[in-house]
């Protein structure tokens, strides 16, 4: 696999921080500069017209967000577990704030540019125009999602669990 040398063309970091989550037993991130704040669970309110992975909206500072189930995004079936939160998303699409809903969230990660690596065709399932870079965190694959667009895009992505 080729390695990534930079994040944004043309700029090199010392180090990456991405937030690390949990769906479906999988670790993926988004990159932290992105994440607003991380939220408690609460049951959104149901919206009509609108996607499937689209939970509703919650009200949160004056006003109301749109809320992204990435389990449903992700094409995973079942409901998740007991205790899931919302990752508040910044400048991920046309609402300025998205919440998403992940499983669980982990932990912040730093990864120094030369140990993240481009994406093969696909990571547990999901392609790689959807995948910003893959490295090892615990002997684990963590996959780091191109957030904006895995929520801009209507194509299907599927997770496979």
């Amino acid at each position: 696999m080729a390695r990534v040398k930079t994040v944004t063309p043309g700029v090199t970091l010392d180090e990456v921080s991405i937030l690390m989550f949990l769906v479906a037993g999988k670790q993926l991130a988004v990159e932290l500069s992105r994440v607003q704040h991380v939220l408690d669970f609460q049951i959104p309110t149901r919206t009509p017209r609108r996607p499937p992975f689209v939970e509703g909206i919650i009200q949160y500072k004056g006003r109301y967000l749109p809320i992204v189930s990435l389990r449903k995004r992700l094409g995973v079936e079942g409901p998740g577990p007991g205790n899931p939160a919302f990752l508040l998303l910044a400048g991920v699409g046309a609402d300025p704030i998205v919440g998403v809903v992940v499983d669980q969230v982990v932990r912040m990660v730093s990864v120094p540019p030369d140990k993240l690596l481009a994406p093969p065709p696909r990571v547990f399932g999901i392609r790689a125009e959807f995948i910003r870079g893959v490295v090892n965190v615990g002997g684990r694959p963590l996959v780091w999602l191109d957030e904006t667009t895995v929520l801009a895009s209507t194509e299907p992505i599927t997770l496979i669990t």
